[in-house]
């Protein structure tokens, strides 16, 4: 029954992110030219709840890292993006594709009476959509698969961005 809802959660994501990823909007460019930079927090994701970088090489490409913690499990990550959309299309939302790797530390009580604690890899592989905003603020909404302690699991993210700085021009 999880499963069925989890497909249908997916094919609500992708038709909306196809339709209304392409909407115009007032302004004339494509908002992911205007950013370089972004700093935030994620909820959710391979690092759980996180701080994080995102640096946008164009308006298609972005690099991210990232590292959190929640509860008894920490973790960092490294990751990409692609923002589907063309530079001359003005686009205030853009779906995308990701994948990123990273490790997760697991902090338990074991039977020494202190920490005890283990390191596992992680590969987290989301599609979501985004919107940025004229006041340099993005919001995302992924679902996502990750691989986490030999284990294939349903995850997803909410990440909320501010721009560091606007660019003065357009990038070529």
């Amino acid at each position: 029954m999880e499963l069925k809802k989890g497909k249908l959660c997916l094919t609500l994501l992708l038709v909306s992110a196809i339709t209304w990823g392409q909407n115009q909007v007032s302004d004339s460019i494509n908002r992911r030219l205007e950013v370089k930079n972004q700093f935030g927090v994620q909820f959710g994701g391979p690092s759980f709840l996180s701080c994080n970088y995102e640096h946008f090489f164009n308006h298609n490409w972005s690099i991210e890292v990232g590292a959190g913690s929640i509860l008894a499990i920490s973790g960092v990550h490294v990751g990409g993006r692609y923002y589907v959309g063309t530079k001359a299309k003005p686009t205030k939302f853009a779906p995308y594709l990701g994948a990123a790797l990273g490790a997760a530390f697991f902090i338990g009580g074991g039977s020494s009476g202190g920490i005890d604690g283990y390191g596992a890899a992680v590969a987290y592989v989301p599609i979501g959509i985004q919107l940025m905003t004229k006041k340099r603020l993005a919001v995302s909404l992924e679902a996502a698969g990750m691989y986490l302690d030999n284990e294939l699991l349903p995850m997803g993210a909410l990440r909320l961005y501010r721009s560091l700085k606007k660019e003065k021009k357009k990038r070529n």
